[in-house]
């Protein structure tokens, strides 16, 4: 039997797009130069003039120091704020002090982290991120405004770089859920209609999904072909859907929604508990206006405005504003945010949830947590994902029902094919219930299967098993796709093991402990590391042969070495020496003590010294992979792929047998190949 949530049942049909073609980079370069002609702070007027006179005349130290007495003069003020803002981007355009200026920035952050003043340093930040191509940084800076500053001027532009940050970085699937997360947010024009056509030109061009490109496309047209100021936009559309071969369906005509009669039952109430109200400090009607306390949603929107076509219907039969009962009028915007909700209208929603939610705590009256849940539901789809968080939790704090109904909703979803809502559903209560988590991992991991994403899907059942090992649903589908899709075999013999209970084996706990460490399980990988390190330590005690000895010691090393680093992962850097300290001890000519150094020195954050102790290893033993493959991978995360090319190559040279070494180049000249064409 299936539970429905109201959850939307139909496809997205929102308003938005953003040109393709000639103008798909437009929002960048608007957004500069939106920044660009910003005034480098807000101080006194009359200190404004004389810094602006004194930068003009190009003595910016001059201009340095005016500001830097205003920061000492007032600290802790808006003010100093303020000149802090300006001599941060005095260090950056004018002085080429890049470093004090980030400084700067960060120092105002620290101290002030809520101020009117931090998203624009957010905002600067992010954008000189961008610039740099660091992304992941820029996505950091956008993400922080758009969640936790959604009223400040800055919010809109962050989230539209923030899509456009995913897009720079490749992660096409979720520079297009942000785009429709703006879509969402702004469904009333312009901005919508252009974050809807990036969001269709990356589906088409990148994600290679034809059917949903053609979808918002002619959600589009439908929704915003009769509007003003959407014209341009909607011509891309029909451009691009005529291009497809697609139907191009009629513009929807605009008109008012009607509200049920069902809102108009309970509205005979007059003056019952105004008193009551009035005592309790509302001391304005909701039908008329909010009072001057109510909390702020962080939509930039009026619930009343949002509530005013309605508001015939709901005074006739003579209920007027000042007798409307407070119960009747909650429950009325209630009914009202669920229309919003079925409509696909989340902004609208989310206010009219919020309000409920709000009015009902000034009456002290039940709330029903699922209010809580559609009110999250609708943050995470314009993008406020960590107030979608916050909520969901508070709902699940009222009732842990509220958890298995929207593992059922997103049940429902797999089952109905609706993969994309599902992995939204599932993801959204990741985290809530440690002993659930598992099972929700596992299952977004069957979703991604039926989408074809092997990669995702292997990611997904892995993460399940580092938060439980013994899952044995997890080990079995892990194993299954290895075998059939990522042509991984001998991994996938090794999880079908344990998935029967046979794996306890040296190549299980490794296994296992490297899924652990990979997802930030130290605790249990420390433990699956040290168990093999154990297993063949007794294996070793009734083995005899030299060359077989050898190869024991090799993984006892390897396997302590991995421990100690989950050691210190987990903030216990005594025992990671400790460990360290004993293999030397042990083995004071093994390759792979320096193979260990080098591997504590990366986590230590001293590169330089790690590349040495690598290469250390690489030469006292040739034959032994692991420090070629460690250095190679800090290569590619630092951008250097040729080097890590050039590394692997050369080790093949040598070891032309090694599969771990051959898989990795493999996957790298593959990858670098799909980077070529796609340039």
């Amino acid at each position: 039997m299936k539970i429905a949530l109201n959850f939307p049942t139909s496809r997205d049909s929102r308003n938005g797009t953003d040109p393709i073609g000639t103008i798909r980079f437009g929002i960048f370069f608007l957004l500069v130069t939106v920044v660009t002609i910003t005034q480098y702070a807000c101080v006194s007027k009359g200190m404004d003039e004389q810094i602006n006179q004194l930068i003009q005349e190009k003595d910016y130290r001059g201009a340095a120091d005016a500001y830097q007495s205003i920061i000492d003069s007032k600290p802790g003020t808006s003010e100093a704020r303020q000149a802090q803002l300006g001599i941060a981007k005095l260090y950056i355009d004018r002085m080429n002090q890049p470093k004090q200026g980030v400084k700067v920035y960060q120092d105002l952050l620290a101290a002030a982290p809520d101020s009117d003043e931090a998203p624009e340093a957010h905002w600067r930040l992010g954008l000189r991120a961008f610039k740099a191509e660091d992304y992941e940084l820029a996505q950091q800076s956008f993400d922080t405004i758009v969640n936790d500053f959604p009223g400040s001027e800055r919010s809109h532009n962050a989230q539209l770089m923030l899509a456009k940050s995913y897009e720079e970085a490749s992660n096409y699937e979720k520079a297009a859920e942000v785009y429709d997360n703006v879509a969402n947010r702004h469904p009333e024009g312009k901005r919508a209609t252009q974050a809807l056509v990036n969001k269709a030109r990356i589906e088409q061009e990148y994600l290679n999904n034809q059917a949903a490109a053609q979808d918002t496309y002619q959600s589009v047209v439908k929704q915003y072909g009769a509007r003003e100021g959407t014209e341009e936009s909607v011509e891309e559309a029909k451009k691009a859907l005529q291009l497809m071969g697609a139907h191009i369906p009629k513009p929807d005509e605009p008109d008012a929604q009607d509200l049920s009669t069902e809102f108009n039952r309970r509205l005979n109430y007059r003056d019952r508990r105004r008193a009551e109200r009035e005592a309790a400090g509302f001391e304005s009607s909701p039908a008329t206006g909010l009072p001057s306390d109510f909390p702020d949603s962080g939509l930039g929107v009026n619930p009343e405005e949002v509530m005013e076509p309605y508001k015939q219907t709901i005074m006739q039969e003579g209920a007027d504003a000042e007798g409307l009962e407070p119960e009747v009028y909650h429950d009325t915007v209630l009914k009202i945010a669920l229309l919003k909700l079925q409509f696909q209208e989340y902004r609208d929603a989310a206010v009219l949830f919020f309000y409920a939610i709000e009015l009902a705590k000034r009456e002290n009256a039940r709330i029903d947590p699922y209010s809580f849940l559609r009110l999250s539901v609708c943050y995470r789809k314009i993008g406020m994902y960590q107030r979608a968080a916050e909520v969901l939790r508070e709902a699940v704090r009222r009732d842990i029902n509220v958890l298995e109904a929207v593992v059922v909703t997103g049940d429902n979803q797999y089952l109905d094919e609706e993969y994309e809502r599902a992995t939204e559903t599932y993801s959204s209560i990741l985290g809530l219930n440690r002993s659930r988590d598992p099972e929700i991992y596992w299952r977004l991991g069957l979703v991604y299967q039926k989408m074809g994403n092997y990669e995702k899907e292997a990611e997904f059942c892995e993460r399940a098993i580092a938060s439980k090992t013994d899952y044995v649903d997890a080990l079995q589908s892990l194993a299954y796709v290895l075998d059939r899709h990522l042509k991984d075999k001998q991994r996938a013999r090794i999880f079908a093991d344990l998935a029967t209970g046979q794996g306890n084996s040296y190549e299980g706990e490794i296994e296992l402990g490297a899924i652990c460490y990979k997802y930030g399980n130290y605790t249990w990988a420390k433990t699956k590391y040290k168990a093999a390190a154990g297993l063949v330590s007794r294996q070793k005690k009734a083995s005899t042969p030299p060359e077989e000895k050898r190869i024991l010691d090799n993984r006892i090393i390897y396997a302590q070495v991995h421990a100690a680093m989950a050691f210190y992962r987990a903030e216990m850097a005594d025992n990671a020496q400790e460990m360290l300290d004993t293999i030397a001890a042990e083995y004071p000519d093994h390759a792979l003590r320096h193979y260990g150094n080098g591997q504590m020195a990366l986590l230590k954050g001293e590169p330089d010294t790690a590349i040495a102790e690598f290469q250390a290893s690489m030469e006292k033993d040739p034959t032994l992979h692991y420090a070629a493959i460690a250095l190679g991978e800090y290569y590619i995360s630092q951008g250097n792929t040729d080097e890590t090319e050039a590394l692997w190559s050369g080790f093949l040279k040598r070891n032309h047998r090694n599969r771990l070494v051959r898989q990795r180049l493999g996957k790298l000249k593959a990858q670098l190949e799909a980077e070529t064409n796609s340039d």
